[in-house]
């Protein structure tokens, strides 16, 4: 005789004729490897064909918390959304609707607490068993929804195993700090950057993390960093193919500077929850560095987080996201509207001198809002590319741009950071020792924070020069292997816009009309550029 049958002895309710809802949940399954499911499985299965099932049908949720809470926004009666805090099971509330349409008579789980462990979600079942008068069954002889004492026994289990799950949770989180205060990095997948250790570089991703931030501080946009990674073949440590939003959460990671980071969440005035990605600091007020090898400068991360924002959950398209083909896309503007120009190819044969011809046009003509602008593309590129060209090559033999080295200010500047870190540790123990007032205390934190703020920025600026005017000269001598984003990176490090002037009538030999001229005036092409006119 099995455990059940001792539970469930002869004369009990049996579920003789009832098709039968088998519903199996495990909270954490970190391999993926489906036991600890499939072992409760096997057990409710043997559990409600002993008892009678005609039916089984089976409802998996595998790793899938039946405690934590997820924000959702819903709508009341009147109609005015407001914002809520559930357990989000989505098989489970499959389950409960096939109950409540009569597709299954009755539930086996193997214990309460794969039922529930929220109040809510065992009430929703109370309220099925007693309105609809369905049946719900565990394993182990621990649930029985369908009587009076039996409901009273599942509320405080049900209690019982919430304040279990709120404990643990509580010391996670505690232990959680801790590492995070010693440095020491968690979670279940290697970082891309480093090796199965997580403590040394691995030598081929670091190097593209590197380059990645060298051309997103020159100027080259993520998405252009994506599609190259993607025709390169590169994935992440999963096997994945890169997205914007996973390459962002990555760089932002001050992780890669050698720090260790966690993600601050709060809530907005909207009810929105804003993420934004912090190093550790420890109570002192000290940055708390990481347990192993950085694969950049923190000057470097603080230029790059000054580039691409502090969220760490970014939320819909960042600016130039959209694919381009065209070396000027975003920067022609129509010389009569002001309006940004569009390309288009279709319609243009390749000629002797282009093998892909195409051609920039207002976007204003479409809404009647500009009198006709358009222009063959391939001059108009060629022309400025040439013109940026020479105007770099200028100013790198002209000698514009000088190597930072140990000058005395960035040695001032370090020295303050140094003397920062120290009268931060010092506020602290006096503050500790109750020497100092908790508002003196935090005034002062502030200020020192602050400055020490500034004092980052002006490091990040000062060396952010070099590394523009390094990046423009490889991708000059480079520019027929350079990437489409890598090329209007250059270009936007001189060029704001390129305003293309429409061309002048002219009357046609074969007639009275009038009509373009069809030859290329380099004079109706006007660069904008960003520090004035560099030509001479």
């Amino acid at each position: 005789m099995s455990d059940s049958d001792d539970l469930f002895p002869e004369g009990a309710r049996t579920l003789s004729g009832l098709r039968v809802g088998l519903y199996v949940r495990i909270s954490d399954d970190r391999e993926e490897l489906g036991r600890g499911v499939a072992r409760q499985l096997e057990d409710a299965t043997a559990h409600a064909l002993r008892r009678g099932a005609s039916y089984t049908q089976v409802y998996e949720e595998n790793d899938t918390s039946a405690y934590k809470k997820r924000r959702r926004v819903v709508r009341g009666e009147d109609g005015i959304p407001y914002i809520v805090w559930r357990v989000i099971r989505p098989v489970w509330q499959q389950m409960l609707a096939d109950l409540r349409r009569g597709a299954i008579d009755a539930v086996v789980v193997y214990d309460i607490d794969r039922l529930a462990r929220d109040p809510r979600d065992l009430e929703d079942a109370i309220e099925i068993a007693q309105y609809w008068g369905k049946r719900f069954e565990g394993v182990t002889g621990s649930l029985d929804l369908n009587t009076d004492s039996g409901v009273a026994m599942a509320r405080v289990m049900v209690a019982m195993a919430s304040k279990s799950s709120a404990d643990t949770a509580r010391r996670v989180k505690r232990m959680h700090r801790e590492l995070a205060e010693k440095g020491i990095s968690k979670g279940p997948w290697r970082p891309f950057g480093w090796n199965e250790d997580r403590t040394t570089v691995h030598p081929v991703e670091a190097e593209l993390v590197r380059e990645a931030v060298r051309k997103i501080l020159a100027g080259v946009r993520v998405g252009g960093i994506v599609a190259d990674w993607d025709e390169r073949g590169i994935r992440t440590t999963r096997g994945n193919k890169w997205v914007w939003t996973n390459l962002l959460l990555m760089l932002r990671n001050p992780r890669l500077c050698g720090y260790r980071g966690r993600v601050n969440q709060w809530l907005n005035d909207r009810g929105t929850y804003v993420s934004e990605m912090e190093i550790v600091t420890r109570p002192d007020g000290t940055e708390v560095l990481g347990q192993w090898e950085p694969i950049i400068t923190r000057d470097e991360w603080d230029r790059l987080i000054k580039k691409i924002g502090k969220h760490a959950k970014p939320t819909g398209l960042p600016g130039g996201a959209s694919a381009r083909k065209h070396l000027l896309t975003g920067f022609a503007r129509c010389g009569a509207c002001e309006g940004h120009l569009k390309m288009a190819g279709n319609a243009i044969r390749p000629s002797k001198r282009y093998k892909e011809n195409f051609f920039y046009y207002c976007s204003g003509m479409e809404r009647g809002e500009c009198p006709g602008n358009r222009r063959t593309g391939p001059p108009v590129d060629e022309l400025i590319r040439d013109l940026i060209f020479r105007v770099h090559d200028q100013q790198m033999s002209g000698g514009v741009v000088e190597e930072p080295g140990d000058t005395p200010e960035d040695l001032a500047v370090r020295a303050r950071l140094a003397d920062i870190d120290e009268l931060m540790k010092d506020l602290y123990e006096r503050w500790k020792a109750k020497k100092l007032l908790s508002d003196r205390y935090f005034a002062m934190s502030d200020d020192l924070e602050a400055e020490r703020g500034e004092l980052m920025a002006s490091r990040a600026t000062q060396t952010q020069v070099v590394a523009d005017a390094d990046f423009a000269d490889a991708v000059r001598k480079g520019w027929d292997d350079a990437t489409l984003d890598e090329k209007q990176a250059f270009l936007g490090k001189y060029l704001k816009a390129v305003i293309i002037h429409p061309i002048p009538l002219m009357k046609s030999k074969n007639s009275d009309k009038m009509v373009p001229s069809p030859k290329f005036n380099p004079d109706l092409i006007e660069p904008v550029w960003v520090h004035g006119s560099p030509v001479g």
